[in-house]
């Protein structure tokens, strides 16, 4: 088992020089690969990987906290799809729109920050237009400060009154340090009132992050986010089968596991996933050699024992950290459950926070 180990400790981190990295990887031997990174380096990897016809399992990173957007990376109709989408779809443009609607909300503003992709949500955006909705976006600069400053400056009385009325409802597409400036820096220059109500949506938004947003912000917050399944045993809350997990991750109130981004809990689960296929193939008696390919040679040929590799990891599955982590058969997780948290109306600061709604996908 000390070779498989050694497949799997070595992931992509970034998306700099990752296709470099997967080949020096290849070069050495590999069983699998594991990437951490966003859209753009994720076509040239699951490229390789299905000329090569390596396992790779995709977990797509966002930058800083930010929402992420769909990739856009296409399959195939073919048998040759060698990359498996370890982070569920991205269900950012129904979650909004089915809330937008629920709130009967005809007019509202998006913020969004500069980090995020905004065709990330173009089809809601069309999907609104065609109901008749007035939506207008606005891009939220890093210098929160000055930009407020500037519409003060900029505008009339009038112009700066419609712009509060507009204000009254508002989407926040942002990571959650964007979205806590901002709240500060409008509800202190007295842009927002009271009967104002603001939608934030982010799959990275803990427990720390929620009373902070409640603190700083006035009127209706509503926060849309990812959760996880938490075993109400308390004993049974750091195993997963037989496997021991540490109390820093499994545990929901340690602050470790409060500050881990999401994409870092689908490495650890996956990780785990591929570790329990590898130990399928031994006790199957299925072992393969690890591939020892090369990028350079145009007539390198694929790995032969890639495609039993893949179908091994496919139908495996394991209960981790995010809950269940599964493939479907286009080679998707479809696991995925949303939770909405919501205050009431009010000007008070540090109001309480309830749980209004969780839905699985």
């Amino acid at each position: 088992m000390g070779n498989a180990t050694g497949a799997i400790r070595q992931h992509i981190p970034s998306d700099r020089n990752s296709l470099a990295n997967a080949c020096d990887l290849m070069n050495h031997g590999i069983l699998a690969l594991v990437s951490s990174i966003g859209c753009t380096s994720a076509g040239s990897l699951q490229s390789l990987a299905d000329a090569m016809h390596i396992p790779h399992l995709f977990i797509q990173r966002s930058t800083a906290g930010t929402p992420r957007s769909g990739c856009g990376t296409t399959r195939s109709s073919r048998n040759d799809d060698y990359t498996l989408f370890v982070r569920p779809p991205v269900y950012i443009n129904d979650v909004i729109l089915r809330v937008v609607m629920e709130y009967a909300w005809q007019k509202f503003i998006i913020f969004y920050d500069t980090e995020y992709d905004i065709r990330g949500i173009q089809e809601f955006l069309d999907k609104v237009s065609q109901q008749g909705m007035d939506v207008a976006l606005q891009k939220v600069e890093n210098n929160i400060n000055k930009m407020i400053t500037g519409l003060f400056a900029t505008l009339r009385i009038e112009e700066l009154n419609r712009y509060r009325d507009t204000l009254r409802r508002a989407i926040l597409v942002m990571n959650p340090s964007t979205a806590k400036s901002f709240i500060a820096e409008v509800v202190e220059a007295n842009l927002v009132a009271f009967d104002c109500h603001w939608i934030i949506i982010n799959e990275e938004i803990n427990d720390a992050d929620v009373q902070e947003l409640v603190r700083k912000s006035i009127g209706r917050l509503t926060i849309i986010r990812q959760s996880f399944p938490v075993p109400q045993n308390i004993s049974q809350r750091c195993f997963r089968g037989n496997h021991r997990i540490s109390s820093s991750l499994c545990d929901p109130k340690d602050p470790f596991s409060q500050n881990m981004e999401i994409t870092n809990l689908y490495i650890y689960d996956t990780v785990l996933l591929l570790a329990n296929a590898f130990h399928k193939k031994l006790e199957d008696r299925k072992w393969h050699s690890m591939a020892s390919l090369t990028c350079i040679r145009k007539n390198s040929k694929p790995w032969q024992g890639g495609r039993s590799m893949l179908d091994t990891i496919k139908k495996g599955g394991v209960n981790g950290l995010t809950g269940e982590l599964e493939f479907a058969d286009n080679g998707g997780n479809p696991n995925v459950l949303f939770e909405i948290l919501g205050t009431n109306y009010g000007e008070e600061l540090s109001r309480g926070i309830r749980k209004i709604f969780q839905q699985k996908r």
